[in-house]
Order: C-alpha cells, then structure tokens, then sequence
C-alpha cells in the first residue's frame, strides 16, 4: 500500500497560508513576483515519510505550498492513484479549505482511504469524522508512530482498537482510541525525508540567513506554559522537553550541507537553549566536524547567558529568533509567558555585540494588553534596534489555554474558522481595549519603526 503525505495548497484572497511545519499557522500576501518569504520545513509529514521508508514501506510526500501549486495542478498531480492511504495535515483557519480539496481528491480516487492529521485534527478528531464520512481515519498529536501501526494493520487487516492516537469509524460507532505519549526517544527516528527535488524552496531567511538554508530539529517540546503556545498543548499534550544526542544533531547538520549545499541551517526547535549541555554539546560537535556554514535558532532570551553565546558565537551562530512577545510585565505575566524582560534586554543586547544578528518576534493583543502596553513593546523595539522583528496577532486556537481563558470570560471568539489567522485577523483577548485596528497597527509599527 503507498502512504501519500500530503501538504495541500491554501489559498485564499490572493493571500497564501502556511500550516505544515508552522506552530502559528496563517495567511500572507506574496512579495513581488510571487515570492513567498517564509515556507516551513512540514517536519512531522517527513519523518513520517522517512520512518515508512525505513521499515520498508511505500510513502511518498507532495508538498503543495513549497511547490507552489494551485488547487487545480494539486488535484491533476494526485488522481488516478488506487488504493493508497493519503494523509493531509491540516489547521484551523486552513480547515475548511483542507476538507474541501480532500473530499475532492477523495472522489477523484475512489478505493483509496483518507487520514487528517495536526492540531485541528487533534483537538477535533470526533466532530471530523461525524461530520465528514469521506474521512476514514483521524491522528492526534504527534502522529509518526500512530501512522506507520496504523499501515501496519492496514496490510495485515488486523483491527485497530491497540493503535494508539488513533480516531477511526468501526461497527460500533466512531472510535477514538488512548491519546499516544510524546515520543520520548527522538534518536529512534531516521532523519527525515529530504530526498525530493524542491527541497530548496523551504526558507525561513530572517536577518538575512543566507540561502539556500535548511530547518532542523535538536529538540522537541517545552517545559513553559504560555497560554497560546499551540504544539505544547495540543500535538505534543505535554510540556515535556526532548533533545537528540548532540552527535545524532551534527551529523544530520553535515550530511545537508555536504549532500544538498546548503549554506546556513536554522535550528527552528520549540527552545533551542532549554538544556545549556544541550546546546554545547551541539557546539563542540560542531568544532569537531569541522562544519563552518552560519547557522541560526530559536531561543528564550532569559534562559541565556554571557558564556553560553560567547559559546555559541564562536560555533559560528549567525542569527537568534528570541521570542519575546511583549516588553509589559502584565502582558507577559497573564499570558503565562513570564519572561524576565529585563534578562532578556540585556541577553539581547549582548547577543548583538557580539555580532550575532537578532530577530525577536511579538504578539498583539494577548490578554491585559492596552495602548500603553503596545507602546512599551514599541519603546523596547525602538531602544534594542533588532536586526528584524515581527508581529503577529494574538490567536485563541482551539485546544489551547487561550481559547479555553476566552470562553470562561466570554469574551468573542472568531466566528469562521479561517479568521483563527495569526497574521491577517485579530483574534479577541484584549481586555482593556475600544475599537483598535490590530492588523493596521501591525503594518504601521512595522513601517515607522523602518524595520521587516
């Protein structure tokens, strides 16, 4: 049986989304001439791919957004196919887009089964699959192992009522089996799939990255509980934090460089720096392979220190996405976020003099944000002069404390599900707030402070 993994288009308004690989889903507009800035590694969808190869199964990824492929070319690419599983990851404000180009591609390959996957998926697993009887089977949360068990019984038509993470339909009803556990091991899965001609149009080139540049993994998990963290929550159900062995990491690093080229690579874990011996490890894995290529990660600025960067810079560390959210104490204490921001201003600035570029990436409108609070955010962007920074706009997804706060308050959630866009439609949550255009006063920030 081929396993097709599938990462279909979305496209909406001449604005193009994201989902696979994505913790923010969401929509933007293209730059000039089509060129979309940020493409995410879809990294659940590969090591699935490569963890099938791997056991000797037939799996095969199309990835619709980095190829660039409409709706139209999507469902030409993939008709004709017989008796296949075809897994499509999917989010929510991408959902309704996702169920429809299914169902079509379901009809234009009949035999074969229908399997959804990611957050959405996870948190709606039931509701999906009463909703739509064209879909035959549904995995929460991280979904490696769920899928290859669930090909496994497939082949061997066994039942599957012991697949763990595993929504499907039986005699008896709709079933929803025991929720998997995080994968505890992450060295036990092969690297994942690379081998596909387009692999040089995944980019997330912030602060000038140089490109062609490459996504990976150290890590997976965090053991912080921001409000509006969506993978913690709802594809990993726990705040667990899990490394790969340092050697395991650089050889992965210098297989892409040497095999595909690559000229930088960025780290794009949950927090690269969660665990300090973590991240030497990594380091000095590096000094020893000689590896040279700029390379980047996503980090927490109070978790760093004086020794650590002047560690990580002499590693060759190019860039550090910091996520900060907001530069209000009460903003970042009600959004469980906690961030010492004073720790992180002076790792932030440390971090720039020792020539290593910085992004920081903030959230608009989390709860107890106010004018005043936005100014304080705009006042600590304006002091620290970041290499690039971002906004994004405060989205209660479901299955998260977010959504969970703003239903107990009642404040409004979205009324479509494609307005859960962490970039284009402001989301509820401000408490203090009268009539505030946030996407308006994300692009105007943007602009007068000059920076991207």
């Amino acid at each position: 049986m081929r396993v097709y993994f599938l990462n279909i288009p979305w496209r909406r308004n001449n604005r193009y989304g994201v989902r696979g690989g994505s913790r923010w889903p969401f929509t933007s507009k293209p730059e000039n001439g089509g060129y979309i800035k940020y493409i995410p590694f879809p990294f659940f969808l590969a090591y699935s791919v490569s963890l099938l190869k791997n056991r000797g199964k037939d799996a095969v990824m199309i990835d619709a957004i980095a190829r660039g492929l409409d709706e139209k070319f999507f469902l030409e690419e993939i008709s004709g196919v017989k008796s296949a599983l075809l897994v499509v990851e999917t989010s929510t404000p991408s959902f309704e887009n996702d169920i429809n180009i299914s169902f079509k591609m379901k009809q234009n390959n009949p035999g074969s089964r229908l399997a959804l996957c990611g957050p959405h998926a996870s948190v709606y697993a039931r509701e999906i699959l009463v909703r739509c009887d064209f879909v035959d089977y549904v995995f929460i949360g991280e979904y490696e192992y769920t899928l290859l068990e669930l090909t496994e019984h497939l082949e061997e038509n066994r039942t599957l009522e012991s697949v763990l993470g595993l929504a499907y339909r039986a005699r008896g009803g709709i079933m929803v089996n025991k929720r998997r556990p995080a994968i505890s091991n992450l060295d036990d899965l092969p690297w994942p799939e690379r081998e596909e001609k387009y692999i040089y149009n995944y980019n997330d080139g912030f602060a000038g990255l140089p490109v062609p540049n490459v996504q990976m993994y150290s890590s997976r998990g965090c053991p912080f509980h921001c409000i509006f963290c969506l993978w913690p929550q709802v594809l990993y159900g726990e705040h667990k934090y899990r490394k790969r062995n340092p050697v395991n990491v650089v050889e992965e690093m210098a297989w892409l460089i040497n095999k595909f080229n690559f000229k930088a690579v960025y780290f794009d874990d949950d927090v690269f720096n969660i665990d300090q011996g973590h991240v030497i490890g990594i380091c000095r894995e590096m000094a020893r392979k000689g590896i040279k290529v700029p390379w980047a990660a996503m980090a927490r600025a109070d978790l760093m220190n004086e020794e650590i960067l002047a560690i990580m810079s002499d590693a060759g560390l190019y860039a550090v996405k910091y996520g900060v959210e907001s530069a209000n104490n009460k903003v970042l204490r009600l959004c469980k976020k906690n961030l010492n921001i004073a720790r992180a201003e002076k790792m932030i600035r440390y971090t720039k003099r020792l020539g290593v570029k910085v992004h920081l990436t903030f959230c608009l409108g989390l709860p107890g944000e106010t004018r005043q609070s936005i100014q304080d955010t705009v006042d600590f962007i304006s002091g620290i002069k970041p290499d690039s920074f971002q906004f994004s706009l405060a989205t209660p997804f479901p299955g998260t404390d977010y959504y969970r706060y703003l239903k107990r308050n009642g404040i409004c959630l979205p009324g479509k599900l494609a307005d859960y866009d962490g970039n284009n439609k402001y989301a509820g949550g401000l408490q203090e707030f009268i009539d505030l255009d946030l996407e308006r006063l994300k692009d105007d920030l943007c602009s007068n402070l000059n920076l991207k």
